[in-house]
């Protein structure tokens, strides 16, 4: 992380050439140095522990992932179903008639996203029930029947999620490392189903300690 935020701080600050709607300061560094580990820290860990529960409780899912390894789908399974932020935040650079409809979203109008009631929609996931952990959804045939906005896990465009590729790599190295040597059970303080409260815009576990176990 030091060096490419010394290279941006010679090219975003330093830099004279710059024009003012360009031009960094010292704390835009900075912050978007912290909000990389933040962003592939909280909600990395938070998605290992609903992971690990699916697992646990899908006995069948969790012997196939061991044999193969290939976590992206119980990976994308446990986003959609257990996603912490229900809605993505957006303003619109220029005026925009959307196609097919009488709809026109002005300039600089805030807009929100309804992600978790997209990953819940029957339109896009059949059978998206909270007591439903099909990690298929993802497979390469199924995702080609979905839209791609249907997937926002990381946002999309010029402002997706800035730890993206961090969080994927840590998900990625240490699901693979703890199926491929133990087995995840549940326990006597396991809930099913598991209680979700809202605060704000995050979904959270009403009872962490006895949810998990």
């Amino acid at each position: 992380m030091a060096q490419p935020s010394i290279q941006a701080r010679k090219e975003l600050v330093l830099n004279n050439d710059s024009i003012p709607e360009e031009k960094f300061t010292d704390i835009d560094i900075v912050a978007n140095a912290i909000l990389l580990f933040a962003a592939g820290a909280e909600p990395v860990f938070d998605t290992f522990a609903f992971c690990f529960y699916e697992l646990a409780l899908n006995k069948p899912i969790q012997d196939k992932l061991r044999q193969h390894i290939y976590v992206t789908r119980e990976k994308h399974e446990t986003m959609r179903k257990h996603s912490e932020v229900i809605g993505l935040f957006r303003g619109a650079t220029n005026t925009y008639p959307v196609p097919g409809q009488s709809l026109i979203i002005e300039k600089e109008q805030k807009i929100i996203t309804p992600t978790n009631s997209i990953y819940h929609d029957p339109k896009y996931y059949p059978n998206p029930g909270i007591r439903v952990f099909d990690p298929e959804r993802f497979s390469p045939e199924e995702k080609a029947k979905r839209p791609k906005a249907s997937e926002l896990f990381f946002g999309d465009g010029p402002r997706f999620c800035i730890g993206k590729r961090l969080a994927e790599i840590e998900l990625k190295l240490c699901l693979s490392e703890i199926i491929s040597n133990f087995e995840v059970l549940q326990c006597r303080k396991t809930e099913n189903p598991i209680q979700i409260t809202s605060t704000g815009m995050v979904e959270m576990v009403e009872n962490r300690k006895m949810a998990f176990g």
